[in-house]
């Protein structure tokens, strides 16, 4: 592994202490994020396929299996169309989880948490925080 592909988060400082998972806690928040459509949208098809490529690509993942790039995503269940949608009878339905992951994280812990992430009939968040 080169020098430059080694990461080292000092996780005491802001905005790393702070960072975690708000589940559905701050709707407004997630519901304003999802609005910006600054995210990439990726469904959990084919077992997490596409979101195992997407987040090995856009992580950087480096010879240990470490992420060396942070970033951010919108999961959603096959078949739903996005993290959200409007049904025949004009209601929203909610099923999308804001993954963020930090560079420090590893492939594997990212993506256990990814595959328990996955919700029906809200929207909500997951962060996963750099690895010790």
């Amino acid at each position: 592994m080169s020098e430059s592909d080694t990461v080292t988060v000092n996780r005491t400082q802001y905005p790393f202490q702070s960072a975690r998972s708000t589940a559905a806690d701050h709707p407004a928040l997630l519901s304003a994020l999802l609005a910006s459509d600054a995210f990439d949208e990726i469904s959990d098809a084919d077992n997490f396929s596409a979101v195992e490529t997407y987040m090995a690509s856009h992580g950087r993942v480096n010879e240990a299996g470490q992420i060396t790039a942070g970033f951010a995503f919108w999961l959603y269940p096959t078949g739903k169309n996005g993290p959200f949608h409007l049904a025949e009878d004009g209601t929203v339905k909610k099923h999308g989880t804001l993954i963020t992951v930090e560079r420090g994280a590893t492939m594997r812990d990212a993506m256990e948490r990814v595959r328990a992430s996955v919700n029906q009939d809200v929207v909500t968040h997951e962060h996963i925080a750099a690895s010790q």
